[in-house]
Order: C-alpha cells, then structure tokens, then sequence
C-alpha cells in the first residue's frame, strides 16, 4: 500500500534586496557663490543630507528615482574655494579681507541657529576664508540615518545628519563674494523598479 503524498504549500517569501541590489552614486552640486552680508560676515548656513539631492540637479534625481525604489546618504562634503586666496583682498577699504569660518556638524532636528551653537559643536572647526578646505560628515554619528527612505520622499528629520557654515567678525566689505562652495553626496540607492 502506497502512502498518499502530502501536497507542498508553496510560500512566497517577499524578496529582500541583496547586497548586490544597491548601487552608490556620487552627486555633486555648485551652491555658487558665497557673498558677504551687509554687515561683512559670511551668513550661517546649513545643508543636510537630504536637502538638495532630490532637487539639484532634479534630472539627475529624476532619473535615479525612476530606476530605484530606496535611497539613503552615506556622506556629505563641503568644499570651500576662496575667491581671494592667500593674502589677496577683496576691495582696498576692506579690515583684513578674510574671516574665520566655522564649520560643524548636527543631527536630526539640532540644526544650529546661531555661531555660538555651530561652535559648541564638538567636531566644529574653524578654518581662514582665504584658504580652500573640506569638510565631511557622515551617517556615523547619527544611526537612523542608515535607515532607507523611498526615492519619492524626503528623509524624516529623525533621520538628518547634516553641516553649518558662517564666519564672523565682520571683516568683508558689505555683499563681496567671498568664495565658492560645493557641495558632494555619496547616495545609496536600492531596489531596481
């Protein structure tokens, strides 16, 4: 007597995306030129990992959202190119030409507001404005910031890292360009479509 064969239950398991799904793409955007205020600081500004990489360049981010389901940014860097490098000046009445920029990092919501909070940062720095530097944050210091976001959203501010900017005293003269500042993004993306 031959026993009946138990009928197999076939179970989709959902698909997971595997290491090799996930493609890194680096993304570079010119902010442009960084003028001086009327009162000759260079006014604090920030940039975050997800501010700009869906909108600048847009075709560029278009493309990649139209081929990719997830994406998440695995490192930020700021360049600063001095438009008066060494001890060049940028008009004969300025004080000195130059003023210390500080550079510093925040995560989630923590975005400073002010020179004195972009300071207290412990990995701020301060670097002359008449000299080219980097500075580079990563998804180090924040976890949730490994956490993937769908390509058709913006990161959850839980999950921001990102740097802030400014220089002061006032040593520019009023509304001078002071340099030019680019910005670079190592962007993760998963899940071909």
């Amino acid at each position: 007597m031959q026993r009946a064969k138990k009928a197999q239950r076939v179970v989709r398991v959902p698909r997971e995306f595997g290491p090799g799904d996930v493609i890194v793409k680096r993304m570079t955007l010119n902010l442009g030129a960084v003028t001086s205020t009327a009162a000759g600081t260079v006014a604090l500004d920030t940039a975050s990992d997800t501010a700009y990489v869906q909108s600048a360049p847009a075709a560029e981010w278009a493309s990649f959202a139209a081929r990719y389901q997830q994406y998440r940014v695995r490192r930020l860097r700021f360049t600063w190119v001095p438009a008066y490098p060494g001890s060049g000046q940028p008009t004969a009445g300025a004080t000195s030409g130059h003023v210390p920029i500080i550079v510093g990092d925040f995560i989630g919501a923590s975005v400073p507001g002010s020179y004195a909070a972009l300071l207290s940062d412990e990995r701020s720095k301060i670097f002359c404005s008449n000299q080219k530097f980097t500075f580079e944050v990563t998804w180090a210091r924040n976890p949730n910031a490994k956490l993937w976001t769908a390509t058709s959203a913006s990161i959850p501010t839980a999950n921001q890292y990102g740097l802030g900017f400014g220089g002061q005293p006032a040593s520019y003269p009023a509304t001078t360009i002071a340099a030019n500042a680019f910005l670079e993004w190592d962007v993760e993306l998963r899940g071909s479509q």
